[in-house]
């Protein structure tokens, strides 16, 4: 009896409370600037280790050699280069000098970014381009509210459009926007309006339906007011499937949210820093929820209980072609 007694306690989690960090200070990828992180720029290099890269190296703070685990479309890129040598970008190739670089380059199909011919960085900043907004700071049009299928209406998330935003009150609750997205590049920008509230980002959504897609969290909750303790459901984090590295966001600031979806990988930045670093290796499901979903499936903003209050600044999309 004790035994099965102490079997099931280490089996379920401590609960422990959230909290704010301590520090209310927004941070931001490596080698990017508050300015840079909100125009969408993430950061391929941490400065500290090879996450989000195989066959990689970091000594004394400069990457060399590897792949990216993501793979990329038409993009920006910028740096700084130890040593020489060449980066390809998906079925590009560009020489890299010593020194800074900043590259425009557009692509066939996307692809991954190798380090090539011995060049070594240190620090190596991206921005996506040919994203479309989706938000267009008047109402709600595009969008389709999906109510909660048990609340009544008293308790339902109020939706509204207010100084260009789209604003969340309450919950749980959902919108959906028209079409269908699989192969894609989504960022937002967030304001969480009231500390320790939460909300979600899905993609690849069974059309239609309440929240059955594949959610980036928006929860700037940690653990004893520390951000290297990040909440279980902290931002960036993928729901049920891979936990947030960090937490970089702040409530009452902005943040800006990458996710790249591209088959079985998932990848999310918060503030350009990568948060997660995932491949959906389960078997094939309509709902993501329940497996590996690569079909298209809608994007839906998530109002996640009673006290969420969130606007949404800005969604843009751009499909991995």
């Amino acid at each position: 009896m004790w035994t099965l007694l102490l079997a099931i306690l280490v089996a379920q989690p401590e609960k422990r409370p959230f909290t704010s960090p301590e520090s209310a200070q927004p941070e931001y990828g490596y080698g990017l600037s508050a300015d840079d992180a909100r125009a969408g720029w993430i950061a391929l290099f941490d400065g500290q280790t090879t996450f989000g890269w195989e066959a990689a190296s970091v000594d004394a703070k400069i990457l060399a050699s590897g792949t990216t685990t993501c793979v990329f479309g038409s993009c920006e890129l910028k740096g700084e280069a130890a040593a020489a040598g060449e980066i390809t970008v998906a079925d590009q190739a560009l020489s890299v000098p010593a020194g800074r670089f900043e590259r425009r380059i557009t692509v066939k199909s996307p692809g991954p970014i190798r380090l090539r011919q011995g060049v070594k960085l240190k620090s190596v900043l991206l921005k996506p381009i040919g994203l479309k907004p989706m938000l267009n700071g008047k109402d709600l049009a595009g969008w389709t509210i999906i109510k909660h299928p048990r609340l009544p209406d008293t308790r339902q998330t109020r939706w509204s459009v207010e100084d260009g935003a789209l604003h969340a009150v309450g919950g749980p609750g959902a919108v959906e926007l028209e079409g269908r997205y699989g192969e894609l590049v989504v960022q937002i920008e967030v304001r969480m309006r009231k500390p320790l509230v939460n909300g979600g980002l899905f993609f690849r959504s069974v059309p239609g339906q309440f929240m059955n897609g594949y959610e980036a969290q928006l929860f700037n909750g940690c653990y004893d007011h520390d951000p290297a303790q990040p909440a279980r459901y902290s931002t960036g984090a993928i729901d049920d499937r891979q936990l947030a590295r960090r937490l970089v966001s702040r409530d009452l600031a902005p943040l800006t949210m990458t996710v790249i979806a591209t088959g079985p990988h998932i990848a999310t930045w918060v503030n350009g820093w990568q948060m997660t670093d995932w491949t959906d290796t389960r078997p094939n499901h309509e709902n993501p929820r329940e497996g590996l979903r690569v079909e298209p499936g809608t994007i839906q903003l998530q109002a996640h209980d009673p006290e969420t209050d969130i606007e949404f600044r800005r969604l843009e999309i751009a499909e991995m072609k």
